[in-house]
């Protein structure tokens, strides 16, 4: 497929409107919201969280660099029932493209606010996850060097071989694909299958990632996912399992991916290391 056939896939936004806005499969109903002092992002979290329970922080980048921080509601809700914080880069309905230093702002939102006073007295920013979809897989990749950061979540992305040269519409944070050996958080990829544009440069990254934990599941649907879908379909249930287990430390999460969970829920997988994640 020539490039300028891939560059006009990824240029697409997610082309399915969520289909319904609950509040989450989860068991602590939860809703987005803005944040005065996290401007141009979009907040989840639990309406009414227990007092005694902590909210893991996951940072999110949208597909297409979009700045809509509702445009992955259905998934992002989800997640956030249960038991997260989600801060998702975009205003609700923002304009324009995202950028790597959102993702950062994010993380540092997190560990100047976890603990204050108020709604965000039990967000634990010792607990922080970063993931995006698409171009905000690409965005993700850059906090790879980050401290703060435990692990790194990859939707429907990977490295890609040429720089779009602004030809997408948005800027692109484009890394060359030789950028997978400067990676040494543990990945955890989630790809469309075949169909899924992105398929081959997820698949060429996480063989390329050495010396850490990896997974990789292919759910053949194609580059959009199942975000569109109630709590974010297919996707969504993978997305908070993997949190569960890497931010929650829960066996149940751990379950679906060491014990044949994902793949008696359609997933095709790969992994190697994870055993060390068990400790």
């Amino acid at each position: 497929m020539k490039w300028t056939s891939v560059l006009s896939i990824l240029a697409i936004i997610i082309g399915n409107t969520n289909v319904a806005m609950g509040q989450g499969s989860g068991p602590y109903p939860a809703s987005w919201f803005e944040e005065p002092s996290l401007a141009n992002h979009t907040i989840y979290m639990p309406e009414s969280p227990p007092d005694n329970m902590s909210l893991p922080v996951l940072v999110w980048g949208n597909g297409a660099c979009e700045n809509n921080g509702i445009r992955f509601m259905n998934l992002l809700t989800n997640i956030a029932s249960y038991g997260f914080i989600v801060l998702a880069s975009g205003p609700p309905e923002g304009t324009g493209s995202t950028n790597v230093q959102m993702l950062r702002d994010s993380v540092s939102w997190a560990l100047e606010s976890a603990g204050s006073e108020g709604k965000y007295l039990t967000v634990d920013a010792s607990k922080i996850a970063v993931a995006g979809q698409s171009c905000g897989g690409l965005e993700a990749y850059h906090l790879r060097d980050d401290d703060r950061v435990s692990f790194l979540g990859i939707f429907n992305s990977g490295f890609l071989p040429q720089d779009p040269g602004g030809g997408l519409g948005v800027s692109v944070p484009w890394e060359d694909p030789t950028t997978i050996e400067e990676v040494h958080k543990p990945v955890f990829y989630f790809l469309g299958g075949p169909s899924d544009i992105a398929y081959t440069n997820g698949r060429d990254d996480y063989e390329g990632l050495t010396g850490v934990p990896k997974w990789m599941g292919n759910y053949p649907v194609g580059h959009f996912g199942t975000y569109s879908e109630p709590d974010g379909g297919a996707f969504g249930v993978a997305a908070v399992h993997w949190l569960l287990w890497t931010l929650s430390k829960r066996m149940d999460g751990a379950e679906f991916f060491t014990d044949g969970g994902a793949e008696a829920a359609g997933w095709e997988t790969e992994s190697h290391g994870l055993e060390s994640l068990l400790q």
